[in-house]
């Protein structure tokens, strides 16, 4: 069933976001990775090895509107992502730290994966909606088909096969979705901003294409005087019904 996939990332995002509320909201649930609050994210110099979707100027732009701007409002001391930071994460590999988890070696070992693994799949659909709040930051949700599941799962694979496996915690291991990071707060959000994010808990912002992956390394927020693009790969041009939601 095609929507099957769609029902499973939302259930689990749903029990993920009950998780947080249950601990109010504080980063203290050891199930998932989370990074720290900071005062200065654009500048932190602990990086990472990740492969990313960068949001298309459309998708970032209304989120930009109906997301930021209304946030903005109330603390606009957190940090804010500008939209050539925004991006979504396929696979991690090595979470930040200075110095870097990785080495020149991994970085060329994952190139090389990445080159025989993605383009075996096709091109494939993310909807973007549901927005939440997180311990740290807030962000909106991406969900897709099981295209995402089976490619996720053959990138984890082939990296723990060449001695470069992802180190973060996840909420799932088999079950994954989208997560646009568009806020990390600098503090603890007030009140009323936990409010005017809860009002917004169910927007729908719209849908976007996949044709294309990024390795990259970076900062916790992508910014890009700190990003190096190592490689680009394309999925498959095909784009059949079934990679629709």
């Amino acid at each position: 069933m095609r929507n099957n996939y769609l029902l499973q990332q939302k259930a689990l995002v749903k029990k993920l976001e009950n998780s947080f509320v249950q601990n109010n909201i504080k980063a203290n649930n050891n199930k998932v990775s989370v990074v720290s609050i900071q005062t200065d994210y654009a500048n932190n110099n602990k990086i990472c090895l990740t492969s990313v979707v960068f949001i298309p100027n459309d998708v970032s732009d209304r989120i930009i509107l109906k997301v930021i701007n209304n946030l903005k409002e109330i603390e606009s001391h957190h940090y804010f992502y500008p939209d050539e930071s925004m991006h979504l994460t396929i696979k991690n590999i090595r979470g930040i730290h200075q110095p870097p988890l990785f080495t020149e070696k991994d970085i060329l070992k994952v190139d090389q994966l990445f080159k025989e693994i993605i383009p075996k799949f096709p091109a494939f659909e993310f909807k973007v909606e549901d927005v939440l709040i997180f311990p740290t930051s807030l962000s909106v949700m991406a969900y897709s088909n099981d295209t995402l599941q089976k490619l996720v799962l053959a990138l984890d694979k082939g990296l723990r096969e060449i001695g470069v496996p992802d180190n973060k915690k996840y909420f799932s291991d088999s079950v994954f979705w989208g997560n646009i990071t568009v806020c990390r707060f600098t503090e603890n959000p007030s009140p009323q901003f936990i409010d005017a994010a809860k009002k917004i808990r169910n927007l729908k912002i719209g849908e976007f294409k996949v044709e294309k992956v990024n390795l990259i390394t970076c900062n916790a927020v992508c910014y890009p005087k700190s990003r190096k693009i190592i490689g680009e790969y394309e999925l498959r041009k095909e784009f059949a019904d079934k990679n629709r939601l």
